[in-house]
């Protein structure tokens, strides 16, 4: 029983803090999902102008150096998807020197019935990578059921003066899904907007997955549970459309992002 209950405690913790390397890094040593969205190029061939808007997973253990990275990117506001657990587990490390207003936009992590259900899978002698992307998607809908919770985050990044840095733990599923409509409201391609969801899967190569083995789990099946996949985003993007029509139509009425407000948020994030 102990076994197990560490087990579960073990694979929460792996499940909410993967964090992964991707486009424009921060080099923030101990958050290595840290990232700029500067250089994203969107339809008219403007781009995201540096030093405004930055992504992240869990950042509760900074280093010296890391400290003084962040000291330079002039955050104004942080915007935290994570739950309560989850921020008593790795609370933010705000440098002293940084004056940083913190915004809560709770979308919640992985319940204990969800995660057997990850355990069960991950675990099976007959393992399914088709099952897992099963309850992956599921858990991905499930962000957008709740696409209320969101609003803080819609809220900020609508100010004419502020720096936002968006995270939740991992820093690729529920930020992810915060990066994919952010983009989108700056007219960026399809395309480009996967490509910055996919871009938290160059982690996996970076991490240490030999630590499992005790656990029974081999190391490809963790390795599969780390990943971000296109059919991911897809299933929360045509929920979002199912249940408002389209994506600009939940913007609208979920955040009041109408087109004129749009026409804001692009003058202040891009360049040409």
């Amino acid at each position: 029983m102990k076994n197990t209950i560490k087990l579960k405690a073990t694979m929460l913790s792996l499940f909410l803090a993967i964090s992964g390397f991707a486009q424009k890094s921060m080099n923030i040593e101990n958050s290595p999902n840290f990232r700029s969205l500067s250089g994203i190029e969107n339809k008219e061939g403007k781009k995201i102008k540096d030093g405004i808007i930055y992504r992240s997973g869990n950042f509760s253990k900074l280093t010296e150096s890391d400290i003084t990275r962040f000291d330079e990117m002039n955050i104004t506001t942080i915007v935290d998807f994570r739950s309560d657990s989850e921020i008593q587990k790795d609370p933010d490390f705000i440098p002293v020197s940084q004056k940083i207003e913190t915004k809560r936009a709770m979308i919640g992590s992985i319940n204990d019935k969800e995660m057997g259900g990850f355990m069960k899978v991950l675990m099976s002698p007959k393992f399914s990578e088709t099952a897992l992307d099963s309850l992956m998607i599921s858990t991905s809908n499930g962000f957008t059921n709740h696409i209320k919770d969101f609003k803080p985050f819609f809220d900020e990044i609508s100010k004419k003066e502020s720096v936002v840095l968006f995270h939740c733990t991992a820093g690729k599923d529920r930020t992810g899904l915060a990066s994919a409509l952010f983009l989108h409201i700056l007219d960026v391609s399809d395309e480009e907007i996967m490509k910055d969801y996919l871009r938290s899967n160059e982690a996996i190569a970076k991490t240490d997955l030999s630590k499992y083995k005790a656990y029974g789990i081999p190391e490809e099946r963790m390795a599969k549970l780390m990943e971000v996949k296109a059919p991911y985003l897809e299933a929360s993007w045509n929920n979002i459309i199912k249940k408002y029509g389209s994506i600009d139509a939940m913007l609208a009425t979920e955040f009041g992002i109408t087109e004129k407000v749009k026409k804001e948020i692009k003058k202040k994030y891009l360049v040409k």
